[in-house]
């Protein structure tokens, strides 16, 4: 399975809330950076959200680098098309083809190396599929009801820059937890340019997006699957714990 509707279901399991900051990591500065107080904070939050709003419809390359502790470094790269009304194609091309779509319901993965198609059907758990489409859109707001988001500021050649990092609000259990993850985007930026993971154990994954651009409405047919008519295909019915229409 691709490895990055892993990382998503794990952020939209907190539902019961996973990410787990100790008080130094979670105001710890990087060089150059400021923490910037809650009012200026919600004011960049804003202007992000506003962008993202105006700029509904983006296309971008991405190169998804995981740290495995057994295989090393291992590095996919492809594309991003993404409606911010809920629909997302990943589709990776190098160094083999595997594709990830988001549309409506369901979350489809496939594979060309296993000829499979894996079908997460989120239909049953409209919270699940709500958190992970703030999560694959970048939808701030969204993820800013059931997340804390602190956000540092940097400046490069004249440009801000800022770092969102997310970590719970409840002291909730849950099996998934992350030290922590972070987003980075600039000044007006249509889309974060990186989304960094860093779990308590297991593998570290960054993902970079480069080339982003606002383009017209995709047709629907570009969050379709083209795949042989022969592969195998796989349903999981998903339903999220205590979770209610």
């Amino acid at each position: 399975m691709i490895r990055t509707f892993f990382l998503l279901l794990a952020i939209v399991a907190i539902l019961s809330p996973a990410l787990a900051l100790s008080g130094e990591d979670e105001l710890k500065l990087e060089a150059g950076e400021t923490l910037l107080p809650d009012t200026d904070a919600e004011k960049v939050l804003s202007e992000i959200t506003a962008t993202f709003v105006s700029n509904p419809y983006i296309k971008a390359r991405i190169v998804t680098e995981v740290d495995d502790l057994l295989a090393g470094i291992r590095k996919d790269e492809g594309e991003l098309l993404l409606d911010r009304a809920g629909r997302v194609m990943r589709k990776f091309t190098k160094p083999a083809l595997k594709v990830w779509l988001l549309n409506e319901s369901q979350i489809q993965e496939y594979s060309a190396r296993r000829k499979t198609v894996y079908i997460k059907d989120l239909s049953k758990a409209p919270k699940t599929l709500k958190l992970l489409q703030a999560a694959a859109t970048g939808d701030v707001k969204g993820l800013g009801e059931i997340f804390a988001l602190h956000v540092f500021r940097s400046e490069k050649d004249g440009q801000a820059n800022f770092r969102l990092l997310l970590s719970k609000k409840l002291a909730n259990e849950s099996p998934v937890s992350y030290k922590h993850i972070q987003a980075r985007i600039l000044q007006k930026g249509l889309f974060f340019h990186e989304i960094e993971y860093v779990p308590e154990a297991g593998d570290h994954m960054i993902e970079r997006y480069m080339g982003i651009e606002s383009v017209t409405k995709p047709r629907d047919e570009e969050f379709t699957l083209d795949v042989p008519a022969d592969v195998t295909r796989k349903i999981d019915v998903i339903q999220a714990q205590g979770e209610t229409k």
